[in-house]
């Protein structure tokens, strides 16, 4: 082979990849396209990843109350209103890709919203190559 070549492929259930095969070295594949969006419904359990400084990469368990266009309104499981008991509500977007870590250890392109995971995880198998957080 001379020079790069470049290969695209839609995987069903699968983001968008670019496969780079060089004439000489390793082979990369590379995200260009972030996971497909989600489909969430009022009542749902999901995770939703925190971008702010200090608990930035931590998850946190939350009930879905509303679903909009563009936003899922939320009440975290184990996050207090500091203005009252009860526990926070807020808006969020439905799909937002999360930003990169400095370090480039995490999966490029995922959401700050999954769905949240089983709470029996006995029966659970990983696919080899399937990005977990641990």
């Amino acid at each position: 082979m001379a020079g790069k070549q470049t290969a695209m492929a839609k995987l069903p259930n699968y983001p968008k990849l670019k496969v780079k095969f060089p004439s000489s070295g390793p082979a990369g594949i590379q995200l260009v396209e972030s996971q497909h969006k989600l489909s969430f419904e009022a009542g749902d359990n999901i995770e939703v990843l925190c971008q702010d400084s200090g608990m930035r990469g931590c998850w946190f368990r939350c009930k879905i109350l509303r679903v909009s266009e563009k936003r899922l309104k939320v009440q975290y499981d184990d996050i207090l209103d500091c203005d009252g008991p009860q526990k926070l509500e807020e808006w969020i977007p439905s799909y937002r890709v999360a930003n990169p870590d400095k370090l480039g250890t995490r999966c490029t392109g995922r959401l700050t919203v999954r769905p949240r995971p089983l709470e029996d995880s006995s029966d659970c198998s990983i696919e080899v190559g399937a990005a977990v957080d641990a």
